[in-house]
């Protein structure tokens, strides 16, 4: 390897986006994993619209749906009797997939694993990273494999995705910081007979601790109690523990069998204070843990890993400075920390007891009767409600500053548009092209032939036009009811340039290409000339 190459630690969901992502954008890869074989427990097992809409462009989206179930909802469940307290449906988050994807985590990393070869990537595994040095051009590390002796490369960049005990994030001297008053949990991955429908992700309240139902493939399903700590040599749960706390948490509704996996697991809530240490870059579970609550924790990480990647391969490539990296923290850092605050607060409202529950009990009642705070909270678990505004990769060029989005926001996936032989296109699928994507507004070729010259191979310009003749070839979107302009809120003439993360950078209410210009040389900071 050298300096123009990256080094991903840690083969879980979070390193094989991040390394999927680079390679599809050019830069050379490699993976490391201290594990000799892939796991075979199921850790995290839902993901999120967000992440979905992020997985589709990379070509792993459709391979996970196969092998996991749709969800619905998440309902909190009074665990003694039955009650459903409060139900939070998925239909109305405002994506293309308007549900949950519960999957068992050996499932999620084999399809990644699979995209990862297909782009060319090796997962070297039984082999740890156990020293690093860096300067300015480049990364030492220290590789060891199995009992073999230990040997040191030199690399340009370090992605560690290496887990919650991450030993990158402890060669760098980064800490995690925050509240390590430990909650225990005991999870089982087993077979389930229930008359239970298997749409809905249930959390059970009790007053000895809260229950989480996932059901995942057929009867396969991950549950999830809040235990005391067990004595230090207690070994792990047994099966009749699990259906012990099954029955009196669940309400007896739930008959666990053929267990596949048990243990005790700790959980704090924290993170480390930067997510960029020179050119060692941190994601998640290195950068930040906290509990499963919500199936916040694997999503975060994968949006980290979308945020990271293309921003790496800019640089990685020579094509931008290193300053760009510096915008992944500035991101994604507030966004982790939202995440433990929101855990916390969920894992706090399903242990409460007393005059605490009560008050639980009363706001559950509430989220259960008013739809608007339902939804509301479902796009917040869904992770839809990101957006970067405050950005400095977000730059707005007049427009209304109501209009329906705004840089920094995810950008619109509309129905409605059309290619120019008349087939179904969207945002999603033009994304399925590596790099930049700018769509443009304008009748004028020239102003298109301007615009891709200032692009360049940094992306593709996608012209929006109301009808297009028949010459007009793949990069040209016919938009006749004008859903571009209504929710984008463009003028008649106008663009907006989407990140490979589907977020949008600039957005303005004119097709002019030195806009282009400036915001890739000012804002992304592109060293040099973009040429096709």
């Amino acid at each position: 390897m050298d300096t123009k190459d990256v080094l991903v630690v840690g083969a879980g969901p979070v390193g094989l986006t991040a390394a999927c992502q680079l390679a599809r954008l050019g830069v050379t890869v490699r993976v490391v994993d201290k594990l000799d074989r892939p796991t075979t427990e199921s850790r995290a097992v839902t993901v999120h619209a967000r992440s979905m809409e992020m997985l589709a462009p990379l070509g792993a989206l459709p391979r996970m749906m196969a092998r996991g179930r749709r969800v619905d909802g998440l309902a909190m469940v009074d665990g003694p009797t039955g009650r459903t307290r409060a139900r939070i449906d998925f239909a109305e988050v405002p994506s293309r997939y308007p549900f949950l994807l519960d999957i068992a985590q050996p499932d999620s990393e084999a399809v990644l694993g699979e995209r990862a070869a297909e782009l060319g990537i090796v997962v070297e595994r039984g082999v740890e990273l156990t020293a690093l040095t860096q300067d300015d051009d480049g990364v030492e590390v220290t590789l060891r494999s199995g009992d073999r002796d230990e040997r040191t490369e030199r690399v340009g960049w370090v992605v560690g995705a290496d887990g919650g005990h991450s030993p990158t994030r402890h060669l760098v001297g980064a800490r995690l910081e925050g509240d390590f008053h430990g909650q225990t949990f005991a999870m089982a991955d087993v077979e389930v007979d229930t008359d239970l429908s298997r749409d809905t992700i249930r959390m059970f309240t009790h007053a000895d601790g809260m229950g989480i139902f996932f059901p995942l493939l057929d009867t396969r399903a991950r549950i999830m109690f809040f235990v005391d700590p067990p004595g230090p040599d207690a070994g792990d749960p047994t099966l009749e523990q699990i259906r012990t706390l099954a029955d009196a948490r669940m309400g007896g509704r739930l008959r666990v069998h053929d267990p596949r996996w048990l243990t005790y697991f700790e959980i704090h809530h924290a993170q480390v204070p930067r997510y960029r240490h020179g050119r060692v870059l941190l994601a998640g579970d290195a950068a930040h843990i906290h509990s499963p609550a919500g199936a916040q924790g694997m999503n975060t990480g994968i949006q980290d890993a979308a945020n990271l990647g293309w921003k790496l391969a800019l640089v990685a490539r020579g094509r931008a400075d290193a300053a760009l990296l510096d915008s992944y923290h500035d991101e994604r850092h507030p966004v982790g920390a939202d995440v433990v605050r929101t855990t916390t607060a969920l894992t706090s409202v399903g242990t409460a007891s007393g005059a605490a529950a009560s008050v639980r009990d009363a706001a559950l009642f509430l989220v259960g009767h008013a739809h608007r705070l339902g939804d509301a909270l479902a796009a917040k678990t869904a992770e839809v409600t990101i957006a970067y505004r405050h950005s400095a990769l977000s730059v707005q060029h007049g427009g209304h500053p109501r209009g329906p989005v705004r840089a920094g926001d995810h950008a619109p996936d509309p129905d409605g548009l059309r290619r120019a032989d008349g087939s179904a296109v969207t945002v999603e699928q033009l994304l399925a092209t590596p790099g930049l994507l700018l769509l443009a507004r304008t009748d004028e070729a020239d102003t298109v032939d301007a615009l891709r010259r200032e692009l360049g191979d940094l992306g593709r310009v996608v012209q929006v036009v109301p009808a297009a003749g028949p010459a007009a070839g793949d990069d040209v979107v016919v938009d006749p009811d004008g859903v571009v302009a209504a929710r984008y809120g463009l003028s008649p003439e106008g663009l907006a340039l989407v990140r490979p993360d589907g977020y949008l950078g600039l957005v303005a209410d004119t097709a002019d290409a030195d806009l282009v210009r400036r915001y890739l040389t000012d804002t992304l900071g592109v060293a040099e000339p973009a040429t096709r």
